[in-house]
């Protein structure tokens, strides 16, 4: 069987001119797999509008004997590391797609080193050792493309290194999680969270354990490099205040609900006062904005830089095709080197204070009495739920009440509203 991108032998005299390129591949799961389909599919359109041929020399998989939707040389297949990087030393470009931290922080630091081209999705791995591998790239004379890692097929990271030339933002922020976007939706919709968590599964927008999503972790990687393209402070250097959706995404459906709005999961990165903050969080939105109406498995970016409207970027942002095109995308990127980032910002805790939702369960009267701020205190048929809006209150201030509310049993939960279409960039501290 020939592997996924070789040429048959009656193709090779029509298409002797294309330029080798041969590729080591870490990890053939969702992603990799759809890379694979996506090479296959567009060999053609390779070899006519870019000039290549690419074969795929080597792939890395957890086990050799599982069956896999992609079109390739199962003799190709390894399960050993060593065996990997020994194959991916013929390679010109090894794509990692295993996701993690190890082995992919091997794969990649022996890569660059090596003075290879990396390309790779992996924001947990760049989150944590990105401006590392950088310098390492630079030092050797290798290549780091990671363009893929966020925003699945939008190009957030390419849209704030081109758009903007030397520029700097005040804002970014948007939706950077398509699994957890596709869960909120559902639930809004009338499903409960484990059917909607079903559905995103079967359609292959989300892991077995999707933690990382609706918590926020994955949104906080994806922030920090958004952070480190538009405002140059490394990401393992950037200090996300993250919200969790967990343990119960509905109550915050509901909370968004009570008060007339959508609730999505919202990340953003901002200089306040000159320094830099970041945050994830459940924000709930207006009904007719256009974080609202970005539903599925979309993700959408807004870039604020104190024009009369952002830029703005969306699309599909979960399951393996958009990022696997995303990888391609790099792949065939003529940038050459490691990323030039600008003068870092200092980070800072978020101190700004905007306008809340707060929700218990229990009597009313734990509102009146612990929430000196709250307007107007609403309840359910039986009162045994309560809700107010809170003004002027820092992330700091609420977690207070939070602490306090939950050791009077309330089960509290709160969201913040998004009362600046700017993205709170322009608040002061």
């Amino acid at each position: 069987m020939t592997s996924v991108v070789e040429l048959k032998s009656d193709e090779i005299g029509t298409w002797s001119a294309a330029r080798p390129v041969r590729v080591a591949l870490a990890g053939c799961g969702a992603v990799g797999s759809a890379l694979l389909r996506e090479l296959a599919a567009r060999r053609p359109a390779l070899r006519e509008r870019h000039g290549i041929e690419v074969t795929v020399t080597s792939v890395l998989v957890r086990d050799v004997a599982r069956e896999r939707r992609a079109p390739l040389d199962r003799t190709r297949l390894t399960a050993d590391l060593d065996a990997f990087l020994a194959a991916a030393a013929h390679a010109d470009v090894v794509i990692e797609a295993i996701g993690g931290l190890e082995p992919a922080r091997r794969i990649a630091e022996w890569t660059l080193r090596s003075g290879r081209e990396l390309v790779t999705a992996n924001k947990e791995l760049l989150a944590a050792c990105g401006s590392s591998l950088a310098d390492a790239a630079r030092r050797h004379g290798g290549t780091l493309r990671y363009d893929a890692a966020v925003g699945g097929g939008v190009p957030v990271l390419r849209m704030l290194d081109d758009a903007l030339g030397a520029g700097t933002p005040r804002a970014v922020r948007g939706i950077l999680n398509g699994t957890t976007n596709f869960v909120l939706g559902r639930v809004e919709r009338g499903a409960t969270v484990d059917d909607a968590l079903r559905d995103a599964r079967d359609a292959g927008f989300a892991e077995a354990d999707a933690s990382r999503d609706l918590d926020g972790r994955d949104a906080a990687a994806k922030i920090a490099l958004v952070a480190w393209a538009a405002f140059g402070t490394a990401p393992e250097a950037v200090e996300v205040e993250r919200r969790s959706l967990l343990p119960d995404v509905a109550r915050y459906v509901e909370l968004a609900r009570c008060v007339g709005r959508s609730v999505r999961q919202v990340a953003e990165c901002a200089l306040v006062d000159g320094e830099l903050v970041a945050r994830v969080e459940p924000l709930l939105v207006a009904r007719d904005s256009a974080l609202a109406h970005t539903r599925d498995e979309g993700n959408r970016i807004e870039v604020h830089t104190g024009w009369s409207a952002p830029l703005c970027a969306s699309g599909p942002g979960a399951g393996g095709a958009p990022t696997a095109t995303a990888l391609l995308s790099d792949l065939l990127s003529p940038r050459v080197g490691a990323p030039q980032r600008g003068r870092a910002s200092r980070c800072s805790s978020d101190r700004r204070r905007f306008r809340w939702a707060l929700g218990i369960r229990g009597a009313p009267v734990l509102l009146h009495r612990l929430v000196p701020a709250c307007g107007l205190v609403h309840t359910n048929a039986d009162a045994t739920e309560a809700w107010t809006l809170v003004d002027d209150e820092s992330s700091a201030d609420i977690d207070r009440l939070l602490v306090a509310l939950t050791a009077e049993g309330a089960e509290p939960v709160a969201a913040r509203l998004d009362d600046d279409e700017r993205g709170g960039a322009e608040q002061g501290s």
